[in-house]
């Protein structure tokens, strides 16, 4: 089995508080009116397969994320991949976004699978929103909430909505994992952990299985042969493609193997 570091985070962010006069649609807030900037105010993460669900919030009183962002950042580089929903655009942006303004060293890029991108850019699911793809795909659903909860955090420093928040953060981590291990079998892989760790790169790249089978053979624009691979069903079912020699060491290893 191959050894692999997969991270599943989300995060909880407080909203800016500002100053003025008027409400309305054609009201503009403009940089001077801010009075407070958002903060993180919880992460959650889990390592893929493992139970436990690890949480970092901001204190109720400090309401600072200094020290959560410090630790987290920690954690994510030492994973292999990162994912989230809607994590390229909002989570890992927001994080750097922190550590800058509170010098806090983090590396540029990260190794990110968004569960977003891949439902809008390989489905045509009637909603791509986490929570129904968790419903729509029959692996559970997020914990309901509404933005009052963000009010007795922020604006209350309540405890308990405190506690509640991070078990809904924890619950969208949870949710995100099993709606990416229906997602992934349909979908390309970022990283190919068979070739860190084996001579067999036409082995699967997800979990380095060599019970592998051809499943179609088909050429490029330019003419040239690909092998489309699938990890034999029901196991973890990754279809992936491999090049010509790598199909013909494929070849070469099975009559080694009779």
């Amino acid at each position: 089995m191959i050894s692999r570091k997969r991270m599943f985070y989300d995060i909880e962010v407080s909203y800016f508080i500002g100053s003025f006069w008027r409400l309305g649609w054609k009201e503009r807030i403009m940089p001077h009116q801010i009075i407070s900037y958002p903060k993180i105010i919880c992460i959650s993460w889990k390592w893929e397969g493992e139970e436990e669900v690890h949480n970092l919030d901001w204190g109720i009183d400090k309401q600072c994320d200094k020290k959560l962002v410090k630790k987290f950042i920690k954690a994510l580089d030492s994973s292999d991949e990162i994912v989230a929903h809607n994590g390229d655009r909002f989570d890992i942006k927001w994080i750097r976004t922190r550590a800058i303004d509170m010098g806090i060293e983090m590396n540029h890029t990260y190794k990110s699978i968004d569960t977003l991108k891949l439902a809008k850019s390989s489905f045509n699911f009637h909603s791509n929103r986490l929570d129904e793809l968790a419903k729509f795909l029959k692996v559970g659903q997020k914990i309901p909430t509404d933005y009052t909860l963000w009010d007795k955090v922020i604006q209350h420093k309540d405890k308990d909505a405190l506690d509640e928040m991070n078990k809904y953060c924890n619950m969208d981590v949870t949710v995100l994992e099993k709606v990416y291990e229906k997602l992934r079998p349909y979908t390309k892989h970022k990283t190919h952990y068979a070739a860190l760790t084996t001579d067999e790169h036409w082995a699967c790249p997800e979990c380095g299985s060599t019970n592998v089978k051809l499943r179609k053979i088909y050429t490029t624009a330019a003419g040239v042969k690909r092998f489309q691979m699938q990890h034999r069903v029901p196991e973890c079912g990754t279809n992936y493609t491999v090049s010509g020699k790598k199909y013909s060491d494929f070849i070469v290893w099975k009559m080694k193997n009779k």
